[in-house]
């Protein structure tokens, strides 16, 4: 088995500001979206303590990945970092998850309730 690993580059591309993270997201390069959705995981978790200026609108644009990316590894990545630290509503997802859910793994049931919470049961 195969892990998603990141390295500097992609840290220093979180780093850098929601401009550079955009460009990678919404670029063509698959393997580099992966990647930096991963280190994004750690710069979300409060865990590790980092207070990113423009967290918010990384969960905007997190949303505009899992509604406009083609594939599906990177859309399930992005809809995780949501359910894992974003807090609702979420317009975007909200107007467009039927489409989005029907995309998605069959053996995965994702519902986006009143509250417009996402939860996934695997």
């Amino acid at each position: 088995m195969s892990y998603i690993t990141y390295t500097d580059d992609e840290m220093e591309i979180v780093k850098s500001g929601i401009e550079a993270i955009r460009n990678v997201l919404m670029g063509t390069d698959m393997g580099k979206k992966e990647s930096l959705l991963f280190c994004l995981d750690r710069f979300l978790d409060p865990w590790f303590g980092y207070q990113l200026p423009y967290q918010d609108a990384i969960v905007d644009l997190l949303q505009v990945v899992i509604v406009s990316d083609n594939t599906l590894s990177v859309k399930e990545a992005a809809l995780q970092l949501i359910c894992d630290y974003a807090w609702p509503p979420f317009p975007v997802l909200e107007e467009h998850f039927e489409r989005v859910e029907a995309e998605l793994r069959p053996d995965v049931s994702y519902a986006m309730h009143m509250d417009k919470e996402i939860e996934t049961d695997s």
